[in-house]
C-alpha cells in the first residue's frame, strides 16, 4: 500500500510580534507528493520542489522570471535605479508601477524614498525624482546599476561613485523634464529609455552578458508558513507601510504622520495623463533589517547593508524569516532561515524594504 506522510512545522518568531502584539505563533502542514521509495509494504511519500536555475541571459536579475526572447534578444545590459520621491507632496508617484524591482530606503525625518530599478522594464513618465542617500550605491552596487537622481548633499556624489555607482543628475528634456502641476522640488521626471540613450552616450560601464541577483530565486518554500496575508512594516512613528493580499498580489497602503489622515490610505500611481490611477502591488515583500547610523561625511541617516541582520519574506500570503548576510556592498546578500537553510525568494515582483533594526514587522491573516 502507499502512505502519505503530513509534516508539521512550528515556528516561534522570538524577535518579532504579530498584529495583536503577542509572539506569533504559526502551524503549517506540508502535504507531500508520491515517490517510489519502498519501505515493506509502504511507500513513503516526500515532498518535490521544482529545480531553478537562474539562466543570466534569459532570466531577469530583479525578478527571477524568464523574459520573453523578444526582449532577452536586444535586452540592455545596464540596470537603472532612479531615485524617486516618497513625500506627501510627490504622491500620487508615477511609474513605479514599472519598474522592475522597487526598493524602499528611510531617509530624514522617519520618512522614505524609493529607488525604481529598470532594466527589461521602461516608463515614459517616471517621477518625481529626488537627490541620492549614502544607503543607496550600497543595495545597487553588485548590479552594477547607474544612479540617476536630481543631485545630492554636498560631497555625496563623489564619494557614490568612488564605490563604483556611476551616477547621473539632472539632465535636460526630453530625457529629463521638470512638470507644471507639481512645484519644485517634487516636478522632475523622466523617460527611462531616453535616460539610457544619455547614459550610453556617457559610456557608462555596464556587465556582460549582465548582473547576477542579489539575492538566490528558487521555488522552495518547504519551510515557509502560512499566516500573512496582511504585513506590517513600520520604519518610524511618522511612516508605516501595510500589505494587504488581493488574489496572487499584495497592495500597498500607507500611514503617514505628515499627512491629516491618520489612518491606512492606498498607496496609488497615476499615469502621465492623469487620468488612470491604481494601487501599488507586487507579488513579493522582502524585509532587510540593519543598523541605524549617520553618514560620516553628510549626517543623513543611513543602514548599514554589510554584515548580518533579520530578513523577513512574504509571498501569497505565505512568510518566512531569518538573517541576511554580506561582507561587502559589491556581493549578494545570503539569505538563512532560523535554522540555517538556504533561503530561495520565488521569481516574482520584488518590493524591497531597507528597515532600521529599531522597525517593527508583523503579520497576520486579518
Amino acid at each position: 500500500m502507499k502512505l502519505k506522510i503530513f509534516l508539521v512545522f512550528i515556528l516561534i518568531a522570538s524577535c518579532t510580534t504579530g498584529d495583536d502584539g503577542n509572539a506569533s505563533v504559526v502551524e503549517t502542514t506540508v502535504q507531500t507528493t508520491s515517490t517510489s521509495v519502498l519501505q515493506s509494504d509502504s511507500t513513503i511519500t516526500t515532498e518535490a520542489v521544482i529545480s531553478y536555475n537562474f539562466d543570466i541571459e534569459k532570466m531577469s536579475p530583479l525578478t527571477g522570471k524568464e523574459i520573453p526572447p523578444e526582449l532577452w534578444l536586444n535586452r540592455p545590459k545596464r540596470v537603472l535605479a532612479f531615485k524617486i520621491d516618497n513625500n506627501i507632496n510627490a504622491r500620487p508617484q508615477s511609474g513605479l508601477q514599472e519598474a522592475d524591482s522597487v526598493f524602499e530606503i528611510l531617509v530624514e525625518g522617519g520618512m522614505t524614498r524609493f529607488l525604481a530599478l529598470f532594466l527589461d522594464n521602461t516608463s515614459k513618465y517616471l517621477g518625481p525624482i529626488r537627490s541620492a542617500r549614502p544607503t543607496d550605491p550600497t543595495v545597487i552596487r553588485p548590479f552594477d546599476a547607474s544612479l540617476v537622481v536630481s543631485g545630492a548633499t554636498d560631497g555625496l556624489i563623489p564619494s557614490i561613485r568612488e564605490l563604483g555607482v556611476p551616477v547621473l543628475e539632472e539632465v535636460n528634456s526630453p530625457a529629463m523634464f521638470r512638470i507644471g502641476s507639481r512645484k519644485a522640488p517634487h516636478n522632475l521626471y523622466a523617460d527611462t529609455e531616453l535616460v539610457r540613450d544619455v547614459i550610453d552616450s556617457r559610456g557608462f560601464k555596464f556587465l556582460q552578458p549582465g548582473p547576477n541577483p542579489l539575492y538566490p530565486f528558487g521555488f522552495d518554500q518547504t519551510n515557509w508558513n502560512d499566516g500573512a496575508n496582511k504585513v506590517t512594516i513600520k520604519y518610524s512613528e511618522y511612516t508605516t507601510v501595510i500589505w494587504k493580499i488581493d488574489g496572487d498580489k499584495y497592495s500597498r497602503f500607507i500611514i503617514d504622520a505628515y499627512s491629516s489622515n491618520d489612518e491606512a490610505v492606498a498607496h496609488n500611481f497615476i499615469s502621465q495623463d492623469g487620468n488612470y490611477s491604481d494601487i501599488l502591488s507586487t507579488e513579493s515583500v522582502v524585509v532587510i533589517q540593519g543598523a541605524l547610523y549617520k553618514d560620516k561625511a553628510t549626517t543623513l541617516p543611513s543602514i548599514l547593508t554589510v554584515g548580518i541582520g533579520d530578513l523577513f519574506i512574504f509571498n501569497n500570503g505565505k512568510y518566512i524569516q531569518g538573517t541576511w548576510r554580506r561582507t561587502d556592498i559589491t556581493e549578494p546578500f545570503e539569505f538563512y532561515d532560523i535554522n540555517q537553510n538556504p533561503i530561495e525568494v520565488p521569481p516574482s515582483s520584488q518590493w524591497i524594504h531597507i528597515v532600521p533594526n529599531e522597525g517593527q514587522i508583523s503579520w497576520s491573516n486579518s
